[in-house]
């Protein structure tokens, strides 16, 4: 279940995910725990509820309190996605789970694409060799992403549609037409401040029942940062080198030297590079020259494959590179395409120069999300795992180290240096997403690739709302084994955590 807060005087939209088998102790059914999905078997959303505003988030001398709830089944996620054309999704690596394996089917690649309807639901409901932490930042990114792409204006304008398309399968305690009125226009006020994801600290029971286990402290943290996000970011690239005494000698250290943690692995990359080169049309295929010492590239993952429009026409050549990260479930990977628009792009809220290169940074608290690179041949972005496994010094290194890997010479972008930039800040623009428009592609064996950028569809305006004088609310839908719930505290309401909580 997600939990996710609007407010238009916060520095962030925050998210936070709970895991449906945390333990919990649930209200009138005695002193143990049990899991929190219980409660929503026990006594639906009422008693899931407020579980989440005495028990769990609060106390009952100190409840968190809560606005709204959506309770959303699976056809209503698909018919949702489905409305607007499918959304854009920047999926991780491969996830394969072929019929009659005992666990939901799924074939999805990795890569930047376009996911419709039972293809959205099969990626945010996978959980096979997965961990909880996981599953729940594969969720709550899909819902950064999705939020990037749909226009809340639309939202209103086409409103009854929607709600005729996924009212049948959705409960929800927003009851009048004043009340979605409400929620839309927060929504379009807060259409460009930045997600954040808020992480819950929790480890698995060792009892073998699948619990997952958290502590007060844990829980009285979430609470926080979820209430009051802070504009903490990642920490700034070093500019210059350093120098620390170790005993009797003097050991230098420069800004372009890899972290212990990673290894240089240049033929590795172009191994790989060249193994996706003919799939991608004429992209220059860039990647980095170093990685995770811990983990290593995934050629049965990578591709080089074509971007859909949203007429699901192949437009854009494109390609995914995957590395793991040690980790069973994490991986990060390096995409390219000559779209040069994608909507991915308008999650980035920052800029640094490295090595005389410009990269939009997309933040996530103190982790960087991922790191963006413009040029004439298109966009190019590094993406961190799902739980941000590479600190930011990691992405920093994996960005001076992308260069030209296989396939044409790419044009140089406007701007660049011969290297050892300062880094610097910047706001980053923010890109339009467009719709696509333009002739039919021809089939993917036979086409040619792009050379120009598509020209943007023109947006149609959002109406004019003013904005509200006291932060409203915004319900998620999120899909679950048990008609999952998305409950929005209204901040206003809310008081500080007592020594219960």
């Amino acid at each position: 279940m997600i939990l996710m807060r609007l407010d238009p005087e916060a520095k962030a939209t925050t998210i936070l995910t709970l895991p449906r088998d945390l333990r919990a102790v649930v209200p009138g059914h005695g002193t143990g725990t049990q899991k929190l999905n219980g409660a929503w078997a026990l006594g639906g959303a009422k008693l899931l509820t407020r579980t989440l505003r005495t028990s769990l988030l609060g106390t009952p001398e100190d409840p968190f309190r809560i606005n709204n709830v959506v309770s959303i089944r699976f056809d209503a996620f698909a018919k949702a996605v489905n409305h607007f054309r499918c959304l854009y999704s920047d999926i991780d690596r491969r996830y394969l789970v072929r019929p009659g394996a005992g666990y939901a089917e799924i074939d999805q690649a990795a890569g930047y694409q376009l996911l419709c309807g039972m293809d959205s639901l099969a990626y945010v409901r996978f959980r096979h060799q997965d961990s909880d932490l996981t599953r729940a930042a594969r969720q709550a990114t899909f819902v950064a992403e999705a939020r990037n792409q749909v226009d809340a204006g639309d939202v209103l304008l086409d409103a009854g549609d929607l709600l005729d398309a996924i009212g049948p399968f959705v409960q929800t305690s927003v009851r009048s037409a004043r009340q979605l009125l409400g929620v839309a226009k927060l929504a379009v006020n807060l259409t460009n401040t930045p997600t954040k994801r808020v992480e819950l600290g929790t480890t698995l029971a060792e009892d073998g029942s699948g619990d997952v286990l958290t502590t007060p402290a844990a829980l009285a943290k979430a609470r926080r940062e979820f209430l009051e996000p802070t504009a903490v970011r990642a920490a700034r690239p070093a500019t210059r080198s350093t120098t620390r005494r170790r005993g009797s000698r003097t050991v230098r250290r420069s800004p372009a030297a890899l972290p212990a943690s990673m290894v240089r692995d240049a033929p590795g990359a172009t191994q790989l590079a060249t193994a996706v080169r003919p799939a991608a049309g004429r992209l220059p295929i860039l990647a980095p020259s170093a990685r995770l010492s811990r983990g290593a590239w995934q050629p049965e993952m990578s591709r080089g494959y074509w971007i859909l429009d949203r007429s699901r026409r192949p437009r854009w050549p494109a390609y995914r590179l995957v590395a793991s990260t040690g980790i069973i479930g994490e991986y990060y990977g390096v995409e390219g395409t000559t779209w040069r628009t994608p909507p991915i792009l308008g999650l980035a809220t920052d800029a640094v120069r490295l090595n005389g290169r410009t990269w939009r940074v997309q933040h996530d608290g103190r982790a960087i999300r991922r790191l963006f690179r413009s040029t004439p041949d298109g966009t190019f972005w590094i993406s961190n795992s799902l739980t941000n496994e590479l600190n930011a010094r990691e992405m920093y290194a994996l960005a001076r180290s992308f260069g030209h890997r296989a396939g044409p010479t790419p044009r140089r972008a406007a701007g660049d240096g011969a290297g050892g930039g300062t880094a610097t800040t910047t706001t980053a623009p923010t890109p339009s997403a467009p719709t696509p428009a333009g002739p039919p592609a021809p089939s993917p064996t036979a086409i040619e690739p792009s050379t120009t950028a598509p020209a943007p569809s023109p947006a149609r305006p959002a109406p004019a709302i003013p904005r509200p004088a006291t932060p409203g609310t915004l319900t998620v839908p999120r899909p679950s084994l048990l008609a999952p719930s998305t409950l929005v505290p209204r901040p206003t309401d809310l008081a500080p955590l007592g020594p219960g909580g």
